[in-house]
């Protein structure tokens, strides 16, 4: 698998929150996370928005984008990673800092597309 993230900046998504609808860039997107039947999508600009949309769908639509779900809930932009922490339970670090905890199956794929 191989991900272009020039093809980011030229693709928008479309979020509906309640009285609103916004076009995001994909290169704007750090992390997608689900609860139940609500998505958040955290932003590079350290804002967030809620949506009535499954994980699946998203994870559908950004895949070829950049995007890889490493764990149940989480669906994150590959190009926003700082680093890996391995021990215990493997986590990855995005560039704001926030600590997002990855399966095992994903650990190993995510570790080869970083090579």
């Amino acid at each position: 698998m191989e991900f272009d993230f020039s093809k980011q900046n030229a693709h928008k998504i479309r979020i509906k929150e309640k009285s609103q609808i916004s076009f995001i860039d994909t290169s704007e997107i750090l992390y997608l996370q689900c609860e139940g039947y609500l998505t958040t999508v955290y932003l590079v600009n350290k804002t967030n928005m809620g949506v009535a949309k499954l994980l699946k769908d998203f994870e559908d639509e950004l895949t070829k984008f950049g995007f890889l779900r490493v764990n149940h809930h989480t669906l994150i932009n590959i190009r926003h990673i700082n680093h890996l922490k391995i021990c215990k339970q493997q986590r990855v670090i995005l560039i704001n800092d926030v600590e997002i905890k990855i399966s095992r199956r994903k650990f190993h794929l995510l570790k080869e597309l970083l090579k």
